[in-house]
């Protein structure tokens, strides 16, 4: 009998565990809708955030002040956005803000960076590629070894899999002597040759200082960038622009995001973005930026933030908060589900045990389904009904089902 008991609980932990996966991604399936959110982007020329969605108005679009323009001035008033339409129609200003409107300035001007928490979760590549950063044809070319970074830095010939071991004792030594601490804690680069020009890599020392590694004509080159003085670095994400202004994206431990800025005098220089604080591991950001103004989006599980920043200041100019839209499932998953269990998440590829929010609401379902039952099964021993309830008390829905495929009164 004692066994009896055992098994049959552990069978309705299980069911209910599997139930807790099942019934909310079914239910979610049959109830949510997808929550997009309309393009926001700031006009040089309207000096103002324009919300850009022909899908309900497909005759005007309108600024975040509620004025509305005819779609026939999409174009010339969105110049930044629309430049290749204007080319093509002859109808490109010649200048704006006492900026020459060049196509090819404008194009090497152009920003669009997206980050997503899946960028931070994904597998880091184990090993990276250092190109030459000066080829003597111009012409990016793979070394023919690639290196990995721990207590100190290995390269590895590509073709015998042997260790370069004088070329590893180099680029160790010109590190440590710049005074990059070993263990590294994060390598970020762009291993490619499908880009503009080579930067190599960025490195996080075990201090937290970041320093900037590269390969130039065979020799080392490494130096300090002294941006851990005023930042917590967290991430970091390599561009290589086109115009060289900036190396890449910065992502602080206190929600900072900004530039990594090179300065004439050949330093280093952090410029912040006025943004919101950003959540590296929730928080989807979108960048379209131009050779005037940058167009910001940070999208959360409540909504979009947008906001129209200055290019060389990166400060704020406009900002408008776009709310999530409450979908039929929002309003159910509130009083079905006391909490949500999932296999997988939004915020990752990885498959594991992922628990989602808390919502008290629904415990009064829960009780609802506590009563019935006690009432219901009145043979039942008094300490069977309530041991019963108060387990349907506190997980609901999935216990109910349980108990359906494991009916409790055949095991009185």
């Amino acid at each position: 009998m004692k066994h009896t008991k055992i098994l049959f609980t552990f069978l309705v932990a299980l069911t209910t565990m599997l139930s807790w996966w099942v019934v909310p991604s079914l239910v979610k399936k049959m109830t949510d809708s997808a929550n997009s959110y309309p393009l926001v982007y700031y006009s040089s020329i309207l000096k103002e955030l324009c919300i850009v969605d022909f899908r309900d108005s497909k005759n005007y679009f309108t600024d975040i002040k509620g004025n509305k323009y005819p779609r026939s001035e999409y174009d010339s008033l969105l110049p930044m956005l629309n430049f290749r339409q204007l080319m093509m129609n002859g109808t490109l200003p010649d200048s704006i803000e006492g900026q020459a409107m060049d196509p090819k300035i404008i194009r090497t001007k152009q920003v669009m960076f997206r980050f997503q928490p899946t960028d931070v979760y994904a597998p880091q590549p184990a090993m990276g590629v250092l190109l030459e950063a000066m080829p003597k044809r111009m012409n990016l070319y793979l070394p023919g070894d690639y290196f990995r970074m721990d207590s100190e830095i290995t390269f590895i010939d590509a073709e015998t899999n042997q260790i370069n071991e004088g070329k590893s004792a180099r680029f160790t030594e010109e590190l440590k002597r710049k005074g990059f601490t070993f263990p590294v804690k994060h390598y970020w680069g762009n291993p490619t040759t499908r880009k503009p020009y080579e930067e190599g890599y960025f490195c996080l020392d075990s201090n937290g200082e970041l320093f900037h590694l590269k390969m130039v004509n065979g020799r080392p080159f490494v130096k300090n960038t002294g941006i851990s003085k005023e930042l917590n670095i967290k991430w970091f994400s390599m561009q290589e622009v086109s115009d060289k202004r900036f190396y890449g994206f910065l992502f602080g431990e206190k929600g900072e995001v900004g530039i990594l800025e090179s300065t004439d005098e050949g330093g280093y220089r952090f410029v912040k973005m006025d943004i919101r604080p950003f959540d590296l591991e929730k928080d989807e950001l979108t960048v379209l930026g131009n050779m005037l103004y940058w167009s910001v989006k940070v999208i959360d599980d409540k909504g979009a933030y947008s906001y129209g920043l200055d290019m060389k200041t990166l400060k704020s100019l406009s900002s408008y908060h776009q709310e999530k839209a409450v979908t039929l499932w929002d309003t159910l998953s509130e009083w079905l589900f006391f909490c949500k269990v999932s296999p997988d998440s939004s915020d990752n590829a990885y498959v594991s045990l992922y628990w989602e929010g808390v919502s008290w609401k629904a415990l009064a379902l829960n009780g609802i389904l506590a009563l019935l039952f006690f009432g219901l099964y009145r043979k039942m021993p008094l300490h069977g009904k309530l041991s019963i309830a108060f387990y349907l008390l506190l997980v609901g829905l999935p216990g109910l089902l349980a108990l359906v495929v494991l009916p409790p009164f055949e095991h009185n």
